[in-house]
Order: structure tokens, then sequence, then C-alpha cells
């Protein structure tokens, strides 16, 4: 699973250096021909969709995530492994219902082969949608792996079986 993980977060990294080299391109091609090049915004949107999704998984899975430490410092060992607990399962639930929702939607938008409007040719949306799926579903799976992390490590995060907790 860390493999597949990380390769989501090597595509997603390629698509922000894609994004970058394209809006050079851009920047490059106003400057010295003196027009843009078509479809550009649409196609670093994409891009922008790639990036942020699939580096959603690899950001959890190193714990380079955002997370409100203030109540969580304050807190003894046993409160805030079931403060923990809590939020990851909580955590898994939402992002188990944008799963299905986003997988949902990026069925319908292959099946219809849903494209962007406005430059001189179309721009599949649905590549974005696979790849919110697919990151939103390694997140969630992710998720998973530190629930069972958490949970089989009691001890270190101040609940034991011995203590009677």
């Amino acid at each position: 699973m860390r493999k597949i993980i990380n390769a989501l977060g090597t595509l997603g990294g390629l698509a922000i250096a894609a994004m970058m080299l394209l809006i050079l391109a851009e920047v490059l091609s106003r400057l010295f021909i003196g027009s843009s090049i078509e479809g550009t915004i649409e196609v670093v949107g994409i891009f922008l969709s790639l990036a942020v999704f699939l580096g959603l998984a690899p950001c959890e899975q190193t714990n380079h995530h955002i997370r409100v430490e203030l109540l969580r410092m304050r807190i003894g060992d046993r409160k805030r492994f079931f403060l923990d607990l809590f939020s990851y399962i909580l955590a898994l639930l939402i992002v188990g219902v944008m799963v299905w929702r986003v997988g949902l939607d990026a069925y319908s938008s292959l099946m219809t082969r849903e494209a962007l409007p406005g430059a001189d040719f179309e721009v599949p949306v649905y590549p974005a949608k696979i790849s919110a799926f697919v990151g939103f579903l390694a997140f969630g799976l992710q998720l998973c792996l530190n629930i069972r992390k958490i949970s089989s490590r009691p001890a270190e995060s101040g609940f034991s079986k011995e203590s009677g907790s």
C-alpha cells in the first residue's frame, strides 16, 4: 500500500511540474509571440485537480496534514488516544461519503465524456474527477491503516488493558 500511495504522490508532483511548465510556456508565448496558448487555463485546472487529490493520501501517510495542537497538547495520553481515534473515525466517515459521491460523479463524467467548453478543442474533465475519486479512496484507505496502527498500540497512547482503562 505504501508504494501505491507514494506513486500517487509522485503523480501529483508531476502534475505540479507539468502545470509549471505549461504556465511558463504561456508566459513566454505572450512575451515573444504576443498571443496565449489556447486551453492553458483549462488544462492547468485539470493538473491542479490531479496535484491536490493525488496528494491527500501521501500527506496523511507522513502526518504532514494540518492539525490543531492547542487542545491536543494540553490533555493526557489516554484522552489524546481517544481524541485521535475519534478524529480518525470521523474523518473516515466523511471521506467515505466523499468517495461515494465523487465516485458517482466520476463515473457519470466518464460515461458522458464530459469536457470543458471554451477552447478551440475540448478538454476532458473526467481524468480530474477520476483522480479525485482515486485520491479520496487512497486517503480513506490510509485513514483505515492509521486507525489500525493507533488501535494496535494502546499502551503507547496511554490506553492499556492492564490499567483497567
